[in-house]
């Protein structure tokens, strides 16, 4: 019998709207540990408007996470650790690293100018993005127009 799944919940503080997202200890788990224990976090959530429907939170500390479960295409709801120690044409040469969310289709993972960019699936939102949280979806399509919105990650204790 698998060991049961640990949770994350992500909540906007202003307005409530929040998921719980299950980490994928099983696929990807040295970056579900590095993010666990991250957790609590609470930052503005950013539109990332080179890559189409995904949002992320740029994190105070750089921390590199092991190649695992790496995607340019994220599904809506999948969610994903990005780190790069210092790139001159994805970060202008400072180490930065984000969790990211893909809250709609046709998410393509890019940094300025179109250079290519991939992250680490680590956790996912169950259900479908039109039906079972789209409260949660709607106020992350929110953030193109109305600016970014404090958002909190944390542990979900069974």
């Amino acid at each position: 019998m698998p060991a049961p799944r640990r949770h994350m919940r992500l909540t906007f503080v202003e307005t409530g709207e929040s998921v719980v997202a299950e980490l994928l200890d099983d696929e990807a788990p040295r970056t579900c540990r590095l993010v666990w224990d991250m957790l609590p976090i609470q930052h503005d959530l950013i539109h990332g408007r080179y890559s189409g429907m995904e949002a992320f939170v740029l994190l105070d500390k750089y921390q590199p996470a092991p190649e695992e479960k790496r995607t340019q295409l994220p599904l809506p709801g999948e969610i994903l650790y990005w780190a790069d120690s210092g790139s001159p044409v994805t970060s202008d040469g400072r180490p930065v690293a984000e969790i990211l969310l893909a809250f709609g289709r046709g998410v393509t993972l890019r940094g300025a100018e179109g250079v290519p960019s991939f992250g680490n699936l680590f956790a996912r939102i169950p259900g479908d993005w039109k039906y079972d949280w789209v409260d949660f979806a709607q106020a992350c399509g929110r953030i193109r127009t109305q600016g970014t919105q404090a958002v909190r990650i944390e542990r979900v204790e069974d």
